[in-house]
């Protein structure tokens, strides 16, 4: 570990107020220029492959031409191939470079590439599972998000229902999380009808595959129920009329699955703009895919999946939320009586049945199915592991196939090593597939409601519509994003957005020396997805060559309002007026309600710079940076403030703060617990707490800094994060 000298002092309350009142443009430095969002060619196919030892361990240091690939059995060449390592700023350029023809991969770079956090999607398949299933889930999602989840990790709850609404997105908000996590709520899904003797989803699965003893008990009950003698009545009517009743009970069952399934494609193409690997648990309690030849791995809900799979890199995993379970295990507990035991010798098969969705639905995407297990905690971050590394491999399908709408199967082997366990997703619809009208739109959207009334017209004012609305960032116009929360005295919580965009490639005319003009707007959505806030303006911003050497450069532009307690997500998209390009970003913050006394930090706010005093201004301004990108040259300085820290005898309260600096989750500087200085500060109920630390002595890199105050008097402690890179 190594030591952080820190240099403290105390802030007065000029400098905070200053924070809050200011509402300023001001010029900074811009240093990564970022590149559009990577759009798949939909004629070329690129496929992520795994390969494992008998170990389990992933196989490196294999060669292209070790690789055979088939498309339903017909060898095909491949234009691409690298060694990727997951959710790094070089997987990016890998994926990008397979996806243009002739483009050579980024090989041999000697940088470390740099970890951008990971995609990771819980889908909780609430249609197939149990109040009892539900609870094992929440333990488990919780213990990720507590103990496995990273700062720079985007993570997203999402349900086949659609019962957690807005908060479905992508976050690294772990308040986000929490709160989808906890609107799972059970949710009725088993199929059956009011006729006697009651008839289950399973059992009506095998009596339409031809089960005669099971559909005799049937004819039987029906018999013995009607009083009538059995000499005479037409058996095969009866039949007909079990089977009438199973081919309902059927219908409303592959209808749920349906939805399901469906609900889970239409993630995936959502998430599938964001580029890189997606790995997806799906957690369900089992499903059947439909009522005859139930494994069905070419059946058209599971194909789409697997296609979506193919085409977005996304790999799913499958969890049995039930865990150990009896193999004749029921969830509906209604099964009819009988002595003969016909039913009991049908119901063999019907735990094992009801995994097979889960199982074919894990090997043909490229992952794996994890069964009869009550504790799957450990397993889920094992198996984040086990995805960070593959091969890809791009190449174009023949031009027939491209016509045809049949599903592809796709088939990877390594020659002269039949050892090795290979796993990808399985295959691709040539053409793209009609939509699926009962499947939930898993991803939040947003009402014409909520976008301002001017983003809301016709004709340019559309692309910010569009931007804001977006499930994914706009990236046209590099755009970012700071939201901070401050508690002001007579006010309360008060919301700062400070946006950022890059004016290096802003319209100044054939010329080059017209000032440029960039819309922007943005809105606050609360965690119903509804509006709480919004602003629109436009920012004119002078040529670049007006800035002092020349440099590339930044506009940033600060927005304020008042807002409740609660949890917000603050979208923001940017237009240049000239050229029409367009850029958007997004964040989540909680702000706490304050009146319930807990020792709390408020946002930490970065990189400090006085930026503004003149004659028109009785009190300097301070910026704060948007971005968190500093340079290994500069010094560092961040500012908290103190809210309910319990005042002892004296009337004077009793804090202690430390400062960490983690990268790849593991510290790499702690510094000593020092003593908050409160002397001469007016206002103990909001105490402003900062430090400026070098950092000449740090890699470049992703880092988190954490500040963590320990109250003495009422012995509680209150933690903040936030992440930045050094360049």
């Amino acid at each position: 570990m190594q030591s952080l000298a820190l240099s403290l002092g105390r802030t007065g309350g000029a400098l905070l107020f200053a924070l809050i009142c200011c509402t300023s443009l001001v010029c900074a430095q811009n240093e990564a220029d970022q590149t559009d969002v990577i759009r798949v060619n939909t004629e070329l196919v690129q496929t992520g492959v795994m390969v494992f030892d008998k170990r389990g361990k992933f196989v490196d240091g294999l060669k292209p031409e070790q690789f055979e690939l088939r498309v339903d059995g017909k060898p095909v060449a491949f234009s691409f191939f690298d060694r990727v390592t997951a959710w790094t700023d070089r997987e990016e350029r890998q994926l990008a470079a397979a996806n243009t023809p002739g483009r050579p991969a980024p090989v041999n770079e000697s940088a470390e590439p740099v970890t951008r956090g990971r995609t990771v999607i819980f889908f909780i398949d609430d249609l197939h599972l149990s109040l009892e299933s539900i609870g094992r889930t929440r333990s488990a999602v919780n213990h990720f998000l507590d103990q496995e989840m990273s700062p720079l990790d985007q993570v997203a709850i999402a349900s086949a229902s659609g019962q957690i609404g807005f908060l479905q997105q992508l976050t690294d908000n772990k308040a986000v999380l929490r709160a989808a996590l906890a609107r799972l709520k059970v949710f009725p899904y088993v199929v059956r009808d009011n006729d006697t003797p009651p008839m289950t989803e399973y059992i009506a699965i095998r009596i339409l595959n031809g089960d005669l003893d099971t559909m005799n008990y049937y004819a039987d009950e029906l018999l013995h129920r009607s009083f009538r003698p059995a000499k005479g009545i037409n058996r095969d009517a009866i039949y007909q009329t079990i089977k009438n009743r199973a081919n309902q009970i059927l219908m409303g069952l592959e209808n749920v699955t349906t939805t399901s399934l469906g609900s889970l494609e239409n993630l995936m193409d959502t998430t599938g703009r964001i580029p890189g690997r997606k790995l997806i648990f799906y957690i369900s309690d089992g499903f059947y895919l439909d009522g005859k030849n139930t494994v069905a791995a070419a059946n058209d809900r599971l194909r789409r999946v697997i296609n979506a799979a193919t085409r977005t890199n996304s790999v799913i995993y499958t969890i049995d939320a039930r865990g150990l379970f009896a193999p004749i295990a029921d969830a509906t507990g209604d099964r009819p009586f009988d002595p003969t035991g016909r039913l009991d010798r049908a119901n063999i098969g019907e735990g094992t049945l009801s995994q097979d969705g889960l199982n074919a639905l894990a090997g043909d995407t490229g992952g794996r199915f994890l069964k009869n297990q009550n504790y799957w905690e450990t397993w889920v971050d094992r198996m984040l592991d086990e995805t960070s590394n593959y091969y890809l491999l791009a190449w174009r399908p023949a031009a027939d196939e491209q016509k045809k709408t049949d599903f592809r199967r796709i088939e990877v082997t390594i020659a002269g090593r039949p050892d090795l366990t290979v796993r990808l997703p399985r295959g691709f619809l040539s053409s793209a597939p009609k939509s699926n009208p009962r499947a939930v739109e898993v991803k939040a959207t947003i009402p014409d409601t909520a976008i301002p009334a001017a983003a809301a017209a016709k004709g340019p004012e559309s692309a910010l519509k569009a931007a804001l609305g977006a499930p994914s960032a706009r990236k046209g116009l590099p755009t970012q994003i700071s939201v901070t929360f401050l508690d002001v005295p007579g006010s309360g919580p008060v919301l700062t957005v400070a946006s950022q965009m890059d004016t290096a490639g802003l319209g100044y005319g054939t010329d080059g020396k017209t000032a440029a003009a960039v819309d922007l707007a943005g809105i606050v959505l609360n965690d119903q997805g509804k509006q709480a806030g919004s602003f629109k303006t436009r920012v004119t911003v002078s040529p670049v060559s007006s800035v002092a050497g020349g440099e590339s450069s930044s506009v940033i532009y600060t927005h304020k309002l008042p807002l409740k307690p609660g949890l917000y997500q603050v979208r923001v998209a940017s237009r240049d007026s000239v050229n029409g390009k367009v850029g958007s970003a997004a964040q989540w913050i909680e702000v706490p309600d304050l009146s319930a006394r807990q020792l709390t930090l408020s946002t930490l706010l970065l990189g400090g710079e006085v930026v503004g005093s003149n004659q028109k201004q009785a009190t300097e301004q301070m910026q704060f940076s948007v971005d968190h990108r500093f340079r290994r040259a500069s010094h560092l300085n961040f500012l908290t403030i103190i809210y309910n820290g319990a005042h002892g005898t004296n009337g004077a309260p009793a804090l202690d703060a430390r400062v960490q600096i983690f990268r790849n989750g593991k510290a790499v500087i702690t510094g000593p617990t020092r003593k908050v200085v409160t002397d001469g500060t007016t206002d103990l109920a909001r105490i402003v707490h900062g430090a400026d630390f070098t950092l000449q002595n740090l890699p470049p890199g992703r880092y988190l800094l954490q500040v963590t105050v320990s109250d003495r008097i009422a012995k509680t402690v209150a933690t903040q994060q936030a992440a930045f890179s050094i360049e």
